[in-house]
């Protein structure tokens, strides 16, 4: 009885905290028919916002406003070619190779309520955008 009593506990901890953040891990399957042709926006750990088209072959080209190495402004833009793909694991993956530092990262993509995404959990700063 204990033994059920915890289980059904721990799925009611489960639930509720899928119905408080509202979103939920894609699978590989939704990922490979969402991600193609989808144009991202995201803000690095740095604070440089990035924008680029998830290509159906696999390639992109990835715009930042380059805060990290720009000016004192963050006004110094640039671009790289680089790729993603989704893992066997189910994971969207970047690979960018930025003339002063690689990118290179997987990370499952939780999707929330209407149209918002996040990177691996929920919260502001693991937030991308999706768009057609």
């Amino acid at each position: 009885m204990a033994k059920l009593a915890f289980a059904v506990l721990g799925s009611l901890v489960a639930v509720s905290a899928l119905a408080q953040d509202g979103a939920v891990r894609m699978t590989r399957e939704e990922l490979l028919s969402f991600l193609p042709g989808t144009k991202v926006t995201h803000i690095s750990q740095a604070g440089s916002e990035r924008r680029w088209t998830n290509e159906p072959d696999g390639s992109l080209y990835a715009n930042t406003n380059n805060k990290l190495y720009g000016n004192s402004l963050g006004t110094q833009t640039s671009g790289q070619a680089g790729t993603w793909k989704v893992s066997d694991e189910g994971k969207y993956c970047i690979d960018i190779d930025w003339k002063r530092v690689s990118e290179k990262w997987c990370a499952t993509i939780l999707k929330g309520e209407g149209d918002i995404y996040y990177l691996g959990k929920v919260g502001e700063k693991s937030k991308i955008i999706f768009a057609r």
